[in-house]
């Protein structure tokens, strides 16, 4: 049915989305542990000291919003506040940096792990595609939340919403199931370090845009993905059409349709080749010719489809009695060639007599008596490295098995011809 082809070549670009994704994880996390420890050593450089009174970083303090002012002031009281923040700010970049670079580390290990376990491979890989996805976000979202306690900017936040959009596949509903949960986590987040009500609404409204953008964005480059992997999967099965189609094309250009042994020009073509390898190695090579008769009787009695089965009939024969080298071909609508390579006349003779016995055995029982094919059969041979050029050769072996199978057709059905050796010397 349609819809189950349509799941089927979806959940094929999934298990391919899915191991693209993984492969830029690893990536990512080749590039963002050395960014995040190298932004750790600036942060821990350009750290200044904090006070007693203002503490350092805590649990307790990253939950805690700035501390509200009066209405008037004092300008020291501004400085301190100040300067509780800029340290609060440093440490809690320090930390979350730390975290995210080992966080990564572990999930690029991870990744590497499932790879050499393919029992558990494609479990394990899509909960390390939503580890590594979701830990990207809750960066963003800590780095923008602890960003609020020196200004009001939500860029980190704006600009890992696009990126995760942007840099990996996701599907529609995990994408939509994904950045839902960033924004709420953002919008709680958001609610510990900024004071400021009005900011934090505008503040949220951003992030709710910023969502929606890597949510439009994610859904473009995954349409993207699914138009080309379809292509990509018309286009194979075209080009392995075609090839079905080219295959059959070169089998009905060599092969007979009714029996599907080689036709005529092939069999000459395979004869000239033998006798090619005869010139270089060495080795006599005969050609037995096969004639029926009977056939027009067969077909004015019983019609055209008795004589076609008693044909293929036949043509089963000459395969299944010959070696795997020799070759059988159609050469007239009655008529059919042997090809035995590395065979001396008299062991050709031998196989065309064994041959006959097993033709006069076919009988194709029929309402008012039974089909039988009639034959005779001729054999000439050729010697090995002859110094006439291959086309004569193949031309007096031919010449000499039809001047046989004419002495044969004039003793009768039964009877085997043998061309004389001197005819086809050379």
């Amino acid at each position: 049915m349609k819809w189950r082809s349509v799941w089927a070549r979806n959940e094929r670009i999934a298990v391919q989305a899915l191991l693209e994704n993984l492969r830029r994880l690893v990536w990512l996390t080749a590039l963002l542990v050395p960014l995040s420890l190298l932004h750790v050593a600036s942060s821990w450089n350009d750290h200044t000291s904090v006070s007693p009174a203002g503490g350092g970083l805590t649990l307790r303090s990253l939950g805690q919003a700035r501390p509200a002012l009066s209405s008037g002031p004092s300008t020291g009281a501004e400085a301190d506040t100040a300067r509780l923040d800029g340290a609060r700010w440093r440490e809690a970049v320090v930390l979350v940096h730390l975290v995210m670079a080992a966080n990564l580390a572990l999930v690029g290990a991870l990744i590497g792990w499932t790879r050499r376990q393919p029992r558990l491979r494609r479990g394990w890989q899509e909960v390390l595609e939503i580890w590594g996805l979701g830990s990207a976000l809750v960066f963003t979202i800590a780095v923008a939340s602890i960003d609020q306690w020196i200004g009001t900017s939500i860029t980190s936040f704006l600009i890992g919403c696009v990126l995760v959009g942007a840099l990996f596949l996701l599907r529609p509903q995990r994408a939509a199931v994904m950045y839902g949960l960033a924004f709420l986590g953002y919008a709680w987040a958001l609610g510990l370090t900024q004071v400021d009500t009005a900011q934090l609404t505008s503040n949220r409204v951003d992030g709710l845009i910023a969502c929606g953008l890597g949510f439009v964005v994610s859904l473009m480059i995954w349409r993207k993905h699914v138009l080309k992997e379809t292509l990509a999967a018309e286009l194979q099965s075209c080009r392995l059409q075609l090839q079905a189609r080219t295959t059959e094309m070169q089998q009905q250009a060599v092969r007979d349709p009714l029996t599907q042994v080689w036709n005529r020009v092939e069999m000459l073509r395979q004869v000239q080749r033998e006798l090619m390898r005869a010139q270089r190695q060495g080795g006599e090579t005969c050609l037995v010719l096969v004639e029926l008769d009977g056939l027009r009787s067969v077909q004015e009695r019983w019609g055209v489809a008795v004589t076609e089965r008693l044909l293929t009939a036949v043509a089963h024969l000459l395969i299944e009695g010959l070696r795997a080298t020799d070759e059988v071909g159609r050469m007239t609508h009655e008529s059919f060639a042997i090809l035995l390579p590395q065979t001396t006349q008299e062991e050709a003779r031998v196989l065309a007599e064994r041959l006959l016995l097993a033709i006069g055995r076919i009988k194709l029982a029929m309402p008012e008596g039974s089909a039988t094919p009639g034959a005779c059969m001729a054999v000439s041979a050729q010697p090995g490295r002859a110094l006439v050029p291959v086309p004569q050769q193949c031309e007096r072996l031919y010449a000499a098995a039809e001047q046989a199978l004419g002495q044969a057709r004039l003793q009768g059905r039964g009877a085997v011809g043998v061309a004389p050796p001197n005819t086809v010397q050379g």
